[in-house]
């Protein structure tokens, strides 16, 4: 049989007529392969071959007669290579000596002994079949000159004239099979030859080193050595010729002992050749055998694409033929193969492949066979015979008796393989037959020309992949030659590995899509092949029928067997030439039967074989074997098996190749194909994969679809008549694990198993998530249905959330349904649980699509299920309710998993006789059973605000709720008013938990979510339901605590008890609970509360209570917040209500004062202002007199007075000391504080009173009633928010409020959230919206409630007391300025003459009543206080003289017959003429006051002592007084004359007035 190369290999023929080959080869094949070659194609760029492989096989002239000089050495017998041992003695050659032997393989040609005779292979017509010599190679052994001249030019030439051709042009036959020949001289120790040179001058070639030039002189300028005759003889004359000849020197260690020639006596001077001379030669030799093997492929290549370039131009010519052409351009392919360049040749392969394609398709639709393109065989001899033997097998164990007896022995008790059936374990294989004969010779099948053509591409993609086949077949052929030459010295050089490159995994990708693409296609023509071939030996028979299929049941099942197994080999082929250690393929995710687990959680390995020779026989092909040290190459095919993918420690990461997850995929098809191939099979044996059940479960049982052959005519019927009846077989199933695997029901599932998990895991490395899940489906299903019940739920557990989220309900649901089952199984309750609520929940959606399709009016829409599909959830959920039974834990579960759609009615429900509200939800259930609800929930949360203040309300009952649209009431007895939406709903049965949402966030309902659908809610208190109300104390104590207001008002509820909760939501608010009292109202209040909490007793219906409350403040603030909670206890239950309101405590006036001491008496005015924007009415103000002071005022108000912000109030009063009043001597203090009484009516408040009594007026209709207390506050915030300054002034002097601040106001966004009344189904926010525009237009303006000043007006107002302190004053001073007796006053003016003196006297007067604080005495240690005085006057208008400044002192002691008055002289004189008012007197007390202290001697110092604590006041009796001034001159008389000195007025006479004259003081 053919054996061609598959690898970049070349062949290099060589005749050895002399037997030096084996002399040379220790040294020249250690150096092969040739490395870094480069060709220059012809119609491409520069390719370059990295490393080419060299086959050097014996000339077919190996019998060639062997010159007399030679035949002892031939003669010798043969030796056994033997260890080589070191020489002892060191030469310069570098060889060691080592026995010449012959390898026990060498062959016989060259050794002694009878030749086999070769006879010279014929050239055939067609090129491309053979593979000839790119070289040839002529060993020569020349010992001397005399024998070169005498034999060895004559051999030489000889055999040069033998094999080129003649001068003549060559033809294109011999250019297919150009060589280039190369003459070796090899020269062997102990010749004369030895001794010479290998040129005679100094400077030529080869000579180097000092023994060159030494032998030069000895040999001479004229002779010329055996090196240069040859190439004299043989190279050619031109310029331009080729070097043609080598020499190579043996040393005399590489030739044995008996093949040394005798030993010449040596020459003076004789040469000896370097190391360096020694490596040289061998640089040339392989030099040329690069050049000349090069230019014998250009001319090859040449020739074949003008060959080819011709024939493919006669395509259109009748008699044109492919398989002629087929294997002209697959020798060019093969000539690119056999120097590396594997690319080229691939893409020649490729065309080729396209061709027959093509040839086919255009013969399938002319019908010309032969007449275009060739002829190919109808059917395939080998599928025939093989389908014939298992057509016969089969009859035989049905028992037929038509079964043919063969006389061929058989062989019972042979146990080795047959090549046949090692072949069709490696079906693709381009040495099974003489394909290219058989192209050739046109006998060849359509199926054949495809396999043999993938073969080859196979193999091409192989070595670009650099996979492990191509290199160990390389390597195989490197040790068979190696191992058949002598072991040199050269041989000691390192053996050649296999290449370090990783395997290009893009490549091997290629390689796997090809394969799935080459088995989809083979199948089809194996199948058309087999059904020719039964055709053609049923032409005998009396009736031809079109459909063979249903005539021949036998057949069918024959061929389903055999594409099975050719595809099945085919798949594991493809997977053992593609497996790699760059693919890391992680473990197995196998999980072990539940009754086979060990102690350690692992299968034990021997309960399952391992068949791995079944899977990857030993095979002898051109694919050499694996490597014991490689791992099998299919990873994990059973438990407990070694995976090779692995990637080895310490090597890098391999995900970062590129091409790692294209093989992964690729090679998970293959393993998915094997499966497929495999569950085919065992369906006809009756073993399903668990799939068929899961599609009764889909409701699929009455409409299964089957496949169907649309290029047939139907014949479901029949044959599945005739095939029923047909028991399975395996006959024609030459795979030995496929037969293995079909051999019992166990196997079959082990490996349908294995291969599953193997894509599974090559999916993972691939990263395809969908194949990985699909592929764990599979294994699940197939757990289940082999009942590991375990092993399945772990699959479920992973894979089914994975078609959940991707909405892959189809394949879901079953699922979940073998899932269920699985955990009932294993009595996991709560898993069991989990999974028959996800299956419930995923019915319930498939329910809700099909409402929605009805809905959108989808009619005949694509629907997976029909409505009875699946099992009916009555046999899950009563289970399921039995069984959460008995949880002791709930389990959640959204509300949407049962229900379509959630709504919540927007108005909510009141009840008229307690103080309650409820909802109304509108549900939509989707499952078929009914639902028993014990307890239901719905929480609303507020809008805004607090947040926390959450709301639950509840159902009064249990529930039942069936399929359909459904109702639920919830009702709460806890009422805190504002606008609230639904952000949670639970409904409860059993320990079954579903609520909606599934998270506690707390979020408004999004306005896209069609399942819930909750409108704005605004709850209220109606006008008869318990009210709590805060105000600020009406009376205010500014020397006590304040006090805050609380109004309980108990409506329409008879209330036992009740409790009141009160929080401050003010920073720095301290409300003091404990000394809470009842303010007014008939209340009974617990004396033992806690802190913060009021409990009272019972309250009638319709009764009013304050409660008044204590507070105090760490910093003022205008606001108060405080949280009121009250919990109330009726006959009909305990009700919550809860409010947050806030308060302004910010005093609404201000109050100044403004102090004048007297000497008896002080006089204080109050200034009364607004401390708001609006004004303010005083009723009443009084000054109330204290222990210490009595207090005197004017006449009562008669009338208000408004007090604006602008426009104060003043109040002056009298206050005086008694005379009586003991001074306080005793421990006890006496009060001298004063209060200040003041009575007022805020107008702001005045305002909202007519405003809340006009609309109380309008809501007292029966059905806007229940509103009151949710309009008022509204319209109240918008009033305060709108009104202004001008506003409230502007009503305080009309005396009415205008409405027209409540215009632009837009009620309905207040009152949103309502709902809709009853009756006419109108919005309530609507109907308050338009009621309060009409009473806006309606009512203009509001008249303010006339007051008048009386008792009831007085104790309705507020109040404020202000206690008044007077200053302590320690002396006040009285100063009185008086003239001396003879100054005269006109009327109450004195009337003085300008710059005039006038004699006065500064009278002080002091007093020490208003002293209210004592000084203390007993610490002082002098008994006077010194004050200081100063008379002063502006500059320009008086000038004082006299005692200006001075120092007085008065006693400590206020007794009344102490000296109480000074007087002290002082002289003014006026400087101008006018009024001039009086000089001030400013007295201060002296900071310093002298003391005299007994000295020594007696004598007596004076010292100087600080006075603290001292203040004093001044009553100047002269403020406010005047003095005229008049000039003192009587007449005066003035001269106009201008003749003068200085020509101007002169004063000539001047009369002053007389003394007294007209009552003028002269001083």
């Amino acid at each position: 049989m053919e054996h061609p190369s598959s690898s970049s290999k070349v062949t290099v023929e060589y005749f050895d007529p002399h037997g030096v080959y084996q002399l040379l080869s220790p040294g020249l094949l250690p150096r092969l392969p040739l490395r870094n070659l480069h060709w220059e194609s012809h119609a491409g760029p520069l390719r370059s071959i990295s490393s080419l492989y060299i086959d050097l096989v014996p000339s077919a002239q190996a019998n060639y007669p062997l010159s007399s000089t030679d035949l002892a050495s031939a003669s010798t017998s043969s030796l056994s290579r033997i260890k080589s041992e070191d020489s002892a003695t060191s030469g310069d050659d570098g060889f060691r000596t080592q026995p010449l032997g012959q390898a026990a393989f060498e062959r016989p040609e060259s050794v002694s002994g009878p030749s086999k005779t070769v006879m010279k292979e014929r050239r055939h017509q067609i090129p491309g079949l053979r593979q000839t010599p790119y070289l040839k190679v002529l060993f020569v052994r020349c010992d001397d000159s005399e024998t070169y001249k005498t034999q060895t030019r004559k051999e030489v030439r000889d055999w040069i004239k033998e094999q080129t051709p003649p001068a003549t042009k060559s033809s294109a036959q011999e250019n297919h099979d150009a060589f280039e020949w190369l003459i070796i001289h090899v020269i062997v120790p102990n010749t004369a030859a030895a001794t010479q040179p290998r040129t005679g001058g100094k400077s030529s070639e080869g000579s180097t080193g000092s023994s060159s030039d030494k032998s030069g002189t000895r040999w001479g300028k004229g002779s010329s050595t055996i090196l240069e005759k040859l190439r004299a003889d043989f190279n050619g004359s031109s310029r331009s010729a080729v070097d043609r000849v080598a020499q190579i020197r043996i040393g005399i260690n590489d030739v044995p002992y008996e093949m040394l020639p005798r030993v010449i006596p040596a020459i003076p001077g004789s040469y000896s050749e370097t190391p360096q001379e020694n490596e040289n030669a061998w640089l040339d030799l392989v030099s040329k055998f690069k050049s000349l093997i090069l230019s014998s492929f250009d001319m090859r290549v040449g020739q074949y694409e003008e060959d080819i370039r011709e024939k493919d131009a006669q395509r259109s010519l009748p008699g044109w033929n492919f398989c002629t052409f087929f294997v002209l351009k697959e020798g060019l392919a093969r000539g690119f193969e056999s120097v590396g360049l594997v690319e080229d040749a691939l893409v020649g392969y490729d065309e080729l492949a396209v061709g027959l394609d093509a040839i086919i398709r255009e013969q399938s639709a002319t019908g010309s066979g032969a007449e275009h393109g060739g002829s190919f065989l109808p059917y395939t001899e080998d599928l025939e015979r093989q389908a014939e033997n298992a057509r016969s097998d089969i009859s035989k164990d049905m028992g037929s008796d038509d079964v043919v007896e063969t006389d061929d022995p058989i062989d019972l008790q042979s146990t080795s393989q047959s090549p046949e059936n090692v072949a069709n374990e490696i079906p693709l294989n381009a040495t099974k037959k003489r394909y290219r004969e058989l192209i050739l010779s046109n006998d060849i099948s359509i199926f054949d020309f495809r396999c043999y053509l993938f073969a080859r591409q196979l193999s091409l993609l192989l070595r670009i992949a650099n996979a492990w086949s191509s290199q160990e077949e390389l390597l195989a052929k490197l040790k068979e030659q190696r191992e058949s030459s002598l072991q040199g010295v050269a041989a000691r050089l390192p053996a050649t590995q296999p290449s370090e490159d990783v395997e290009n995994l893009a490549v091997l990708g290629e390689v796997c899509r090809r394969a799935m693409d080459f088995v989809a296609s083979i199948a089809r023509v194996m199948r058309d092949d087999m059904w020719s071939s039964w055709r053609h030996s049923q032409q005998n028979s009396d009736s031809q029928v079109n459909d063979t299929t249903s005539q021949d049941p036998v057949m069918v099942q024959v061929v389903d067997n055999i594409v099975a197994s050719f595809t099945f080999a085919i798949a594991q082929q493809i997977l053992a030439q593609t497996s790699t250690k760059s693919l890391p393929i992680p473990p197995s995710t196998l999980a072990p039967p539940s009754s086979k687990i060990g102690l350690d959680g692992q299968e034990p390995k021997a309960a399952i074989p391992e068949p791995k020779t079944m899977m990857h026989p030993a095979r002898s092909s051109s694919l050499a074997l694996r490597s014991r040290s490689r791992e099998p190459p299919s990873p994990g095919l059973f438990p407990g098996g070694r995976r090779n993918s692995v990637p080895e420690q310490g090597a890098a990461s391999p995900f970062l190749k590129s091409g790692l997850e294209e093989l992964a995929a690729h090679r998970a098809e293959l393993y998915l194909l094997s499966r497929n191939v495999l569950e085919q099979l065992g369906k006809k044996h009756g073993w399903g994969v668990g799939w068929a059940e899961m599609a009764q479960w889909q409701g699929a049982t009455g409409d299964e679809m089957e496949e169907v052959d649309l290029d047939k005519p139907s014949t479901v019927d029949s044959e599945a008549g005739t095939t029923s009846k047909l028991p399975p077989s395996v006959q024609g199933i030459d795979s030995k694990l496929l037969r293995t695997a079909l051999d019992n029901q166990d196997d079959f599932y082990r490996l349908y198993e294995t291969l599953t998990d193997k894509a599974l895991r090559h999916y993972t490395v691939a990263n395809h998530v969908q194949s990985v899940q699909s592929s764990m489906a599979d294994l699940a299903v197939l757990k289940f249905h082999v009942t590991d019940f375990a092993a399945a739920a772990s699959y479920f557990f992973r894979m089914t959330p994975f078609y959940g989220e991707g909405g892959w309900a189809g394949v879901e649901l079953p699922m979940l349904v073998m899932y269920a089952k699985c955990l009932k199984e294993l009595q996991r309750k709560e898993d069991y649980v989990r999974v028959v609520l996800k299956f419930l929940s995923r019915a319930a959606m498939m329910e809700k699509e099909r409402l929605q399709r009805q809905s959108a009016f989808r009619i005949g829409g694509s629907q997976h299920f029909s409505d009875e599909a699946f099992m009916s959830t009555s046999s899950y959920l009563p289970e399921l309710m039995q069984i959460t039974k008995n949880l002791q834990h709930e389990v959640l579960v959204p509300l949407q998993n049962f229900f379509c759609k959630v709504e919540v009615d927007e108005t909510v429900q009141y009840r008229s006789e307690i103080d309650g509200f409820g909802l109304q939800l509108r549900l939509q259930y989707l499952l078929a059973d009914d639902l028993s609800i014990k307890k239901g929930r719905v929480k609303i949360t507020p809008m805004s605000g607090d947040t926390n203040r959450d709301l639950w309300l509840e159902t009064t009952g249990p529930l039942v709720f069936k399929n359909g649209k459904v109702q639920m009431s919830v009702q709460s007895n806890v009422l805190v008013p504002g606008a609230y939406h639904v952000s949670h709903i639970v409904l409860q049965a059993n320990n079954i938990v579903l609520q909606y949402p599934t998270s506690n966030t707390v979020s408004p309902p999004k306005k896209d979510d069609g399942f819930f659908k909750c409108p704005k809610l605004l709850i209220y208190q109606r006008s008869d339901s318990f009210d709590v109300r805060l105000y600020a104390f009406r009376s205010i104590h500014l020397d006590r605590n304040r006090f805050l207001e609380i109004e309980l008002s108990s409506g329409r509820n008879n209330v036992s008890s009740g409790e009141l909760h009160i929080r401050a939501a003010t920073a720095g608010l301290r409300l003091q609970t404990s000394d809470a009292k009842v303010v007014s109202g008939s209340l009974e209040v617990s004396q033992r509360s806690e802190a913060g909490v009021i409990k009272f007793g019972i309250m009638e219906s319709g009764s009013t209570a304050k409660i008044g409350i204590p507070f105090n403040l760490e910093h003022e603030v205008n606001d108060l917040s405080i949280k009121l909670e009250i919990s109330y206890t009726t006959e009909k239950g305990t009700f919550f209500s809860a409010t947050t309101p806030t308060i302004s405590i910010m005093l609404p006036l201000g109050v100044n004062v403004q102090d004048v001491f007297k000497h008896k008496a002080l006089f204080s005015k109050f200034t009364i202002s607004s401390a708001t924007p609006g004004p303010l009415r005083l009723l009443s103000s009084r000054l109330e007199k204290s222990e210490v002071f009595e207090a005197h005022g004017g006449l009562a108000l008669s009338k208000p007075v408004i007090v604006f912000p602008r426009q104060p109030a003043s109040m002056l009063y009298k206050i005086t000391k008694p005379l009586t009043t003991p001074r306080p001597h005793s421990k006890q203090k006496q009060k001298s504080s004063l209060s200040l009484i003041l009575h007022y009516i805020c107008l702001e408040e005045e305002v909202e009173d007519a405003v809340t009594g006009s609309l109380r007026q309008l809501f007292e209709e029966e059905s806007l009633r229940p509103y009151t207390r949710l309009v008022l506050p509204a319209v109240i915030s918008e009033l305060r928010a709108r009104i202004s300054p001008y506003d409230f002034e502007r009503a305080a002097i009309l005396n009415e409020v205008s409405t027209s601040v409540f215009s632009s106001v837009r009620w309905r966004d207040h009152f949103s959230g309502l709902g809709r009344t009853g009756q006419h189904n109108e919005e309530v926010a609507s109907i308050l919206s338009k009621i309060l525009e009409t009473w806006q237009q309606e009512t203009p303006r509001i008249p303010l409630v006339p007051i008048s000043i009386n008792d009831e007006t007085i104790s309705r107002s507020r109040s404020i007391i202000i206690p008044v302190d007077v200053p302590s004053v320690t002396v006040v001073h009285t100063a009185d300025l008086k003239l001396l007796e003879k100054t005269a006053g006109l009327g109450n003016n004195v009337v003085v003459a300008a710059n005039q003196p006038i004699t006065g006297s500064l009278c002080i007067k002091w007093t020490r009543m208003w002293d209210t604080e004592q000084l203390d005495q007993s610490s002082a240690e002098n008994d006077f206080l010194e004050f200081f005085y100063e008379l002063s006057g502006s500059p320009d208008t008086w000038l004082i003289g006299g005692k200006r400044k001075g120092h007085f002192r008065i006693p400590k002691d206020s007794s009344p017959n102490g000296v109480q008055k000074h007087s002290f002289p002082v002289v003014l004189i006026p400087l101008r003429e006018g009024f001039l008012p009086f000089p001030t007197v400013e007295i201060k007390p002296a900071p310093f006051v002298k003391a005299h202290k007994p000295g020594q001697g007696g004598s007596e110092e004076d010292t100087r002592i600080k006075q603290t604590n001292i203040t004093c006041e001044t009553d100047f009796k002269n403020a406010g007084e005047t003095i005229r001034v008049i000039s003192n001159s009587r007449s005066t008389t003035v001269s106009l004359d201008a003749s003068g000195p200085q020509g101007g007025a002169w004063l000539l006479e001047c009369e002053r007035r007389n003394a007294g004259s007209g009552g003028i003081v002269l001083g």
